[in-house]
């Protein structure tokens, strides 16, 4: 077979076989795993998944309000969306300020184009739009992505003096050295049945 239609033969063979597996599911899961370990501005790589996951949400108009007057804590409130370039450039480093104080800084994502209203509310005219929260007051703010350092430094000074809040203690359980439950005797023996 000549090597032109051999080409040929293997481009109208894998092309379309291309294609499908691209509109894959698990072929974009796969994908999208191996772009979360991108480089930072330092040239350090970025390991999502190693900070608590209850400090990472998505937020609405009405989880909006609970979500700022955080007590004790620095609520940072990131207004983004999926197609925007610069606010996947934020995403990792505002995470690698969740993980510098665990506890302390808690990221809210809220996506312009499904909480259109709240972004309105807010005032939002470009994204990424940044808003810091300290107990329910604003303490900082940023439109665009101004640099890893920039934004690492801003929420290093902003949450030094927060202390996170303690956990809640368990209530305390009496030690005992007796079982709580006695295995019951068993003084009787069925009838036809005698002891040995």
């Amino acid at each position: 077979m000549p090597a032109n239609v051999r080409l040929l033969f293997t481009a109208t063979i894998l092309l379309p076989a291309a294609l499908a597996l691209t509109s894959c599911d698990k072929v974009k899961t796969a994908l999208s795993k191996l772009s979360q370990n991108k480089q930072t501005e330092s040239g350090a790589p970025v390991v999502k998944g190693t900070f608590s996951r209850d400090q990472l949400s998505d937020i609405d108009q009405a989880s909006y309000p609970g979500f700022i007057a955080r007590k004790n804590a620095l609520a940072i409130v990131d207004f983004t969306a999926t197609w925007c370039g610069p606010c996947k450039m934020l995403a990792p480093v505002l995470e690698k300020a969740t993980e510098a104080n665990p506890g302390v800084v808690y990221i809210g994502r809220v996506d312009v184009d499904r909480n259109r209203d709240l972004a309105k509310a807010q005032g939002v005219n470009g994204i990424p739009d940044v808003r810091i929260f300290n107990d329910g007051k604003e303490v900082a703010r940023f439109v665009g992505f101004p640099g890893e350092k920039a934004v690492l430094e801003k929420v290093a000074a902003l949450s030094k003096d927060i202390q996170p809040a303690a956990a809640e203690a368990a209530p305390a359980v009496p030690a005992t050295t007796e079982p709580e439950i006695t295995p019951a005797s068993k003084d009787w023996m069925p009838q036809g049945m005698k002891r040995r």
